[in-house]
């Protein structure tokens, strides 16, 4: 088994050209065997039911391949989520913080003309590396103790949560060999990801050729 596996960064609402039909397309190019999905369990079984009609394209674009293309599928997001790790203050920064809204919309305004081009490009990580940058910064200005704790419980729920993925993934990976498969996640997650793996390859048995869909964007 070759193990060659793609992440694909998304977008979970629909925006112009980021939407469930060009999903679709990258996920029917890389004809994968296994798809891993940033989903918890629980969320998985209710969007995955016969009958239901899911709301985000990346579960509507899975279900349509699912329909075509027989192939196991597995949610690997199954980090306890508590709503009190996370950040509620985004308003209160986009109230002091004209970069900080003008950051936003230029984010939506080339997710909704480039779609996945943008999302999984070095440009869309710049833009987020800025959008944090910003954050930090405003919430210094405003110095209020609840909003801190709260954005750094949120960064530490993501890490956790990355750590926690990937290691699902392997070990889904030596229980289902496989020689394709993808990993869907939001595009916030991209760039953690990537020092994540390579920090897991060093440690790890079992090696997985991981590969980046993108452009030159």
């Amino acid at each position: 088994m070759l193990y060659n596996i793609t992440l694909v960064s998304s977008f979970h609402k629909n925006l112009g050209k980021c939407n469930p039909d060009e999903l679709y397309k990258i996920i029917e190019k890389i004809q994968p065997e296994i798809i891993f999905e940033e989903l918890s369990p629980d969320t998985f079984s209710y969007v995955y039911a016969n009958g239901y009609i899911p709301s985000t394209i990346e579960a509507i674009a899975v279900k349509r391949y699912l329909r075509n293309y027989p192939i196991k599928h597995f949610p690997v997001d199954n980090y306890p989520i508590n709503k009190s790790d996370l950040f509620n203050g985004a308003n209160e920064i986009e109230k002091r913080s004209i970069k900080y809204s003008k950051l936003w919309n230029e984010q939506i305004s080339m997710i909704k003309q480039y779609g996945y081009d943008f999302l999984n490009s070095s440009a869309c990580m710049k833009l987020l590396d800025k959008i944090r940058e910003e954050e930090e910064t405003v919430l210094l200005e405003i110095n209020d103790i609840k909003l801190s704790l709260e954005y750094k419980s949120e960064n530490k729920l993501n890490n956790n949560r990355e750590y926690e993925m990937l290691r699902n993934i392997y070990n889904f990976s030596k229980q289902y060999p496989y020689n394709r498969a993808i990993f869907i996640c939001g595009a916030e997650h991209r760039e953690p990801f990537m020092k994540k793996i390579q920090e897991y390859e060093t440690k790890e048995k079992l090696i997985l050729n991981w590969t980046y869909y993108g452009s030159a964007l």
